[in-house]
């Protein structure tokens, strides 16, 4: 998962939105990934904590943005 958001960075309207729904969409399946073994029982070369990570910090970032355009998108139009 982390591979395909590392580097994007969308700043506002749709492709935040996009970005975050797509993150948030591939994080879903992330609990049938992940074993959930302490870490000393995980490979040396295990990502999960690296993803989530990467989750939690992009989803911070971006949830501002991908608000204002799903309230753009689903709010009242402007009638003044």
């Amino acid at each position: 998962m982390h591979h395909e958001f590392t580097g994007l960075n969308p700043a506002e309207g749709a492709p935040a939105l996009q970005a975050q729904t797509r993150l948030v969409h591939e994080w879903r399946r992330f609990p049938f990934l992940d074993p959930q073994l302490p870490r000393e029982l995980l490979p040396a070369n295990w990502s999960g904590t690296k993803a989530a990570e990467l989750f939690h910090r992009k989803h911070v970032d971006w949830r501002p943005a991908a608000l204002r355009h799903w309230d753009q998108l689903v709010g009242e139009p402007d009638t003044s």
